[in-house]
């Protein structure tokens, strides 16, 4: 009786079937030998060959496995770190570094509620202020700002910019000595962008015509954009002490005009510039985009009527 018949018919297989037989039958194209066509030995354990490549496969399973299931692999595992892997460690470290900054923020806001400190928490204001219009700014008199000019806070200050936010044909027509003209929102972002190198303070004012919205919207604008720039290391600020000149530059004007270069006091609603109004307004709209606006009829008026020209 064949081989074949002992193994799928009725009769058993005999003693005298040998292992190499049952193999030639179980894999037809082994020819009776002990190997496949690929040289592997069927009867003997897998090559070295053969048993590296499988964990080669397990290496890419696991490395995709990683990407995709929020694990990192070790160095050993992967010789380069994916884009995927790296970015997501990076803000795993971030979340982890801010955790750790919680109390030291916690700490600081208690600081600057407790003590009438500037924005950074780290010392008390150099000048003197008063209560203005705007409670959440800090306000100073003509008469401080003329000590500031004269000099009488030199030894406690390193530098002083005076920060006038009305248009440029106010500005030209009449302003304090050594001020600067900033209207818009680019000329905050330029200020921010200079470096701050020295340990002393840099302080800014702000003023407008009457101080009453133009430099207060600038003044909060700059300490938002200082906030968001510095808030990985709150409460630090490139311009923690800033102040606002109460009053303006028409009530400075008219006490301290031996202050201003050239001495004279061009208003906003001026007759002679109804299309310069139009123009500056309009470039710097944003500053009201969305905002509610508080201006009474009478300002109004005075505004449409001048646009009119």
């Amino acid at each position: 009786m064949s081989i074949r018949l002992q193994l799928f018919g009725d009769s058993p297989v005999t003693k005298e079937t040998s292992d190499i037989e049952i193999a030639s039958i179980i894999t037809p194209e082994s020819k009776g030998d002990n190997h496949n066509d690929s040289g592997i030995d069927l009867l003997t354990p897998l090559s070295n060959e053969l048993s590296w490549k499988p964990r080669n496969d397990r290496k890419s399973l696991d490395a995709r496995r990683s990407l995709f299931s929020g694990k990192r692999l070790s160095d050993d595992d992967l010789f380069e770190e994916s884009p995927c892997t790296k970015k997501q460690r990076q803000t795993t470290t971030t979340t982890e570094i801010s955790d750790e900054q919680n109390q030291d923020i916690k700490e600081a806001v208690e600081r600057l509620e407790s003590r009438d400190l500037i924005a950074d928490g780290s010392r008390d204001y150099i000048l003197p202020t008063i209560p203005g219009k705007h409670s959440d700014l800090k306000s100073i008199t003509s008469e401080t700002m003329v000590d500031v000019i004269n000099g009488k806070y030199d030894k406690e200050m390193d530098k002083v910019t005076i920060v006038d936010c009305r248009y440029p044909y106010e500005f030209e027509g009449g302003h304090i000595k050594d001020a600067v003209n900033m209207y818009t929102k680019d000329d905050v972002h330029s200020l921010l962008q200079k470096p701050v190198t020295s340990e002393r303070r840099h302080i800014l004012i702000f003023h407008c015509e009457f101080s009453s919205e133009r430099g207060p919207k600038m003044y909060r604008f700059l300490r938002s954009e200082d906030r968001n720039l510095n808030k990985c290391e709150y409460p630090s600020l490139n311009f923690p002490e800033v102040y606002l000149l109460h009053g303006g530059y028409k009530e400075f004007y008219q006490t301290y005009q031996e202050y201003c270069d050239p001495i004279s006091f061009k208003p906003m609603l001026h007759e002679d510039h109804g299309e310069d109004l139009r123009h500056f307004r309009v470039k710097s709209k944003s500053w009201t985009a969305g905002e509610k606006q508080t201006s009474n009829r009478r300002h109004r008026s005075r505004l449409n009527r001048n646009l009119s020209f």
